[in-house]
């Protein structure tokens, strides 16, 4: 699968994950799926809303959710991806993102460290949820 985003959108994304260092920061990418390839075409940053540990986790409200999903659907969109960020880490999902990701669905992460994004990368997890499979990013202008 490959994922196709505005250079925009990559720039909300590294601005957001900056902003929430030392914190994991999360949102939302909307968008289509055509063929092999999903369309982001909007990034909705979120609060990261999880109490403890935030250096480490993220938590998207679950109304927050609900509400980017229900204003998609009206544009004939959906939720195409979520973002967060790994603090002073490597843009790898952990073992905690697996147990916690759904099939069909991208998750881009952003590696920040020292407060500026080294790198972002995006995956999908696996059917079966045993891993995740690295996802090509193309950036459109």
């Amino acid at each position: 699968m490959i994922i196709r985003l505005k250079e925009s959108i990559v720039r909300q994304i590294i601005q957001s994950a900056e902003a929430a260092y030392p914190c994991e920061c999360c949102g939302l990418i909307i968008g289509d799926q055509s063929d092999n390839a999903v369309n982001g075409s909007d990034y909705l940053p979120l609060a990261n809303q999880h109490r403890e540990n935030r250096q480490r986790r993220f938590l998207i409200d679950p109304q927050a959710y609900l509400d980017a999903e229900d204003s998609a659907d009206k544009q004939g969109l959906a939720i195409i991806g979520i973002v967060h960020s790994h603090p002073d880490h490597p843009d790898e999902p952990s073992e905690f993102d697996r147990l916690h990701a759904w099939p069909n669905i991208s998750y881009v992460i952003v590696s920040v460290n020292g407060g500026k994004a080294q790198r972002y990368r995006s995956w999908r997890l696996t059917e079966d949820r045993t891993r995740f499979d690295r996802e090509e990013i193309q950036i459109r202008g």
